[in-house]
């Protein structure tokens, strides 16, 4: 199977995926264009639809020119002699689905592909994991961190994690990892204004991780956009296996973009079965074809929560409960030879890793 992928912000198109029907090609719809790196490397399309009214249309036919053997075709009039691709071809913009589905039909009868062909994929180096929750104090950083330690320790790759829980002063983590004043997030941004964003720079490594952590104040943090949390992670994925980010208990959009361009994303919950209408509320920003995890923390008895129920309210999987531990009984991560201020819960994050690769 070939496979198409269109570069628009055609809501009914996207809304419309499931409809497409091609003999000989799968599709794929990406909105949000400057997420379009990974896309085309990640899938290799034999063929790019790229709408003329995207705002960074010259800078990816620029891409396709330069990094891609994809056949570009524009949509649209108006931009064609920005295109620096040879041979690309101009359509008119489908403005309807089902003019859409015309041009997929079009491109099945000029490029019929074998049905039985193996097709070989170039994957970057991926997995990245947002770990959020819908209310405070369920333990999601601690959990954020075990999953990131347990990964690198089992030697299972290199890890990030990134921690966008922006506050003013250090984050619960810098707090729990002694790792406070250091370079950070905000001085990324600021260099990045700059055109420098050696990403080397603004790590630090505690236990095998690698750690990026928000800035010192708010305001420190103003100048980071969600486009330069898309370059980063796009950045980091040529270079490690597992990213793993922790989200703050708010819905703003640096928040929202991590979890859009996450391949898993986890939510960290209490065991109060009152909480499923607002996990069901939030559900409407989660990814469609993302895969949707569920943990419970703290857990005594009874639980609460009913799996069944959980998954047939929002869809999201329940994949591990982790008991409530007394702090008589509480042993801590040590990293660098000195104990941290996080709980180290390794037999339900083993569990946690094995469900998700």
């Amino acid at each position: 199977m070939g496979i198409i992928l269109y570069i628009g912000n055609n809501k009914e198109i996207a809304d419309n995926i499931d409809n497409f029907k091609s003999c000989n090609h799968r599709l794929t719809v990406l909105n949000l264009q400057y997420n379009y790196r990974h896309y085309i490397e990640e899938y290799m399309p034999d063929y790019i639809l790229l709408s003329d009214k995207i705002e960074g249309f010259k800078e990816i036919s620029d891409y396709v020119s330069i990094k891609s053997d994809s056949k570009l075709i524009i949509t649209g009039n108006n931009r064609y002699d920005e295109c620096t691709v040879p041979g690309a071809a101009r359509i008119e913009c489908p403005e309807t689905w089902e003019r859409f589905q015309k041009i997929i039909e079009t491109i099945d009868i000029v490029d019929p592909k074998d049905k039985e062909e193996e097709r070989q994929y170039r994957f970057l180096k991926q997995e990245v994991m947002s770990f959020y929750s819908i209310q405070g104090g369920t333990g999601k950083t601690s959990i954020a961190f075990n999953a990131a330690y347990m990964f690198r320790k089992k030697e299972m790759g290199k890890v990030l994690l990134v921690d966008l829980n922006f506050c003013e002063g250090p984050s619960d983590m810098q707090i729990a990892l002694g790792v406070a004043g250091k370079k950070s997030l905000g001085e990324y941004a600021d260099d990045a204004f700059g055109g420098a964003t050696d990403l080397g720079k603004y790590i630090i490594s505690i236990g095998g991780v690698d750690l990026l952590y928000p800035p010192a104040s708010l305001f420190k943090g103003e100048g980071f956009s969600i486009e330069m949390l898309a370059d980063l992670i796009y950045s980091a994925r040529n270079e490690y296996d597992l990213i793993v980010a922790d989200l703050p208990f708010r819905y703003d959009n640096i928040s929202l973009e991590m979890i859009n361009i996450s391949t898993t994303s986890v939510i960290v919950l209490s065991p109060d079965a009152r909480m499923l209408p607002r996990i069901k509320a939030f559900n409407k920003f989660l990814p469609g074809k993302q895969k949707k995890l569920a943990v419970l923390n703290k857990v005594g008895s009874p639980a609460g929560f009913i799996a069944d129920e959980l998954d047939d309210m929002t869809g999201i999987t329940l994949m591990g409960r982790i008991p409530f531990i007394d702090e008589a009984d509480r042993e801590y991560i040590n990293c660098n030879k000195r104990p941290t201020g996080i709980i180290d819960l390794k037999p339900a994050i083993e569990g946690l890793l094995n469900k998700v690769f």
